[in-house]
C-alpha cells in the first residue's frame, strides 16, 4: 500500500482541520468527488493551517448558486469536469487570473493547449475521447479517424453517446474547427446513417453495446472503459487512438481557477500549485483513470499499457467557446443526432 494511499484511508473526509490555530479558509466549488481531494486537503491544511470547505453539486445546481451568491460568494476555487463548462465561466466572468507568479509558473507545467493563454484556468488531468471497437469483429488496421467512422462500411455497426452531453460537444467542436462546418456537417450525417442504434445514454452504456454486439465501435472516453476493465479484465473493448497520422486524438478534462468571488486568492493559488505536484497528479490520475496534466508525469495505472498517443493540441480555450459550442449543438440538431 503506498503512502499516499494509506494517507487516503486515513482520512475522515470533513475536509477542516480540527485544532487548527490558523482561522482562515478557502471554498471550493466543485462538480467532482469530494473524496478524490482528501489527500490534498489535508496536506494544504498541515501546510498552511488553512480548512479548505468542499461544496460538491451538479455543475448546473453548483453556478446557479454561485451566481445566485454573486460577489458575496464564498467561492474562492471552481473545479469542473470539462472545457465546455469552462468556457461558459470565462463567458460569464466568474474565474480570475491566477493571483502569484508560483500558481502561474505551476500552471506553465501543462501543456499550453490545456490552459488558458490569460491563467484563468489551467487542466488537472485529461482524457481521451476515442474509438473504442471489439478486437473479434475489428481488425485496428480498419481504423484511422473519427471522420472515417462516416463511410459506408460502418454502416449498422456504430454506437454513439446521445450529443446532449458536454464530451460529444467538444468533440464536434473540434471537428468544425479541422474541417469547418459543411465538412463536419457530412461527418455528423454519415455518423447517424450508420448507427447500429439509437444514441445511448452513457460511455459505459456504449462500451456495454460493443461487447455484447449490439455494435462493433464506438466513441467513448477513456476511463469508462479502463473502469470496466478493472472490474472485469476479461471486458473485451478496447481502445483505438484516432488520426495518429494527423491532428491527433481528442483531449478533454477536469479543470480549476480562482473564482472572482474569492477573497483568500492567494491561498487559493497556492492549492492549486499543490494539485499540480506529482504525488497529487498521480493520485488523481490513480484515482480516476486519467492522465496527469503535468507533461513530466505517465499514468500508473492500467492505461498505461494503452500506450502514448498524440493529442490534438487546438487550445482547448479555442475549443471551449460558447459560440463554437453553439454551433456544434446546433450541427448535431440539423443531422438529426439526437
Amino acid at each position: 500500500m503506498s503512502q499516499l494511499t494509506r494517507m487516503l484511508s486515513a482520512i475522515a473526509i470533513t475536509f477542516t482541520a480540527a485544532g487548527s490555530a490558523n482561522a482562515q479558509s478557502i471554498t471550493l466549488y466543485t462538480d467532482r468527488p469530494t473524496a478524490r481531494l482528501a489527500p490534498s486537503v489535508q496536506k494544504f491544511t498541515q501546510l498552511t493551517g488553512a480548512q479548505v470547505n468542499v461544496v460538491e453539486l451538479p455543475y448546473a445546481k453548483l453556478i446557479a448558486q454561485y451566481e445566485a451568491e454573486g460577489q458575496a460568494s464564498p467561492a474562492d476555487l471552481i473545479y469542473i469536469k470539462d472545457m465546455v463548462l469552462a468556457g461558459e465561466l470565462v463567458k460569464k466572468g466568474h474565474l480570475q487570473a491566477m493571483p502569484t507568479a508560483a500558481a502561474v509558473q505551476a500552471a506553465q507545467t501543462v501543456p499550453a493547449a490545456l490552459r488558458d493563454s490569460a491563467n484563468l484556468w489551467t487542466a488537472l488531468q485529461y482524457r481521451a475521447r476515442t474509438i473504442m471497437y471489439e478486437p473479434s469483429r475489428v481488425k485496428p488496421s480498419e481504423l484511422s479517424t473519427y471522420e472515417a467512422l462516416a463511410d459506408a462500411k460502418w454502416a449498422g455497426r456504430l454506437c454513439v453517446r446521445t450529443s446532449k452531453h458536454n464530451y460529444n460537444e467538444a468533440l464536434v467542436s473540434s471537428l468544425i474547427e479541422r474541417h469547418g462546418e459543411a465538412r463536419t456537417r457530412e461527418i455528423l450525417k454519415g455518423w447517424v446513417d450508420n448507427l447500429a442504434t439509437a444514441p445511448i445514454n452513457g460511455d459505459t452504456a456504449v462500451l456495454e453495446a460493443i461487447a455484447n454486439g449490439v455494435c462493433d465501435v464506438g466513441i467513448t472516453n477513456t476511463y469508462y472503459l479502463a473502469q470496466l476493465i478493472a472490474k472485469n479484465p476479461a471486458f473485451t473493448v478496447r481502445p483505438f487512438f484516432a488520426d495518429q497520422a494527423g491532428a491527433g486524438v481528442h483531449v478533454n478534462g477536469e479543470m480549476i481557477g480562482v473564482a472572482s468571488s474569492s477573497k483568500q486568492v492567494e491561498l487559493a493559488g497556492q492549492f492549486i500549485e499543490l494539485l499540480l505536484q506529482d504525488e497529487y497528479q498521480i493520485h488523481a490520475s490513480n484515482d480516476h483513470f486519467t492522465y496527469p496534466a503535468k507533461e513530466s508525469l505517465l499514468p500508473l495505472t492500467l492505461v498505461k499499457d494503452w500506450g502514448r498517443f498524440i493529442m490534438d493540441l487546438t487550445p482547448w480555450s479555442k475549443l471551449s467557446e460558447p459560440s463554437r459550442i453553439q454551433q456544434a449543438r446546433d450541427l448535431m440538431n440539423e443531422v438529426g443526432y439526437q
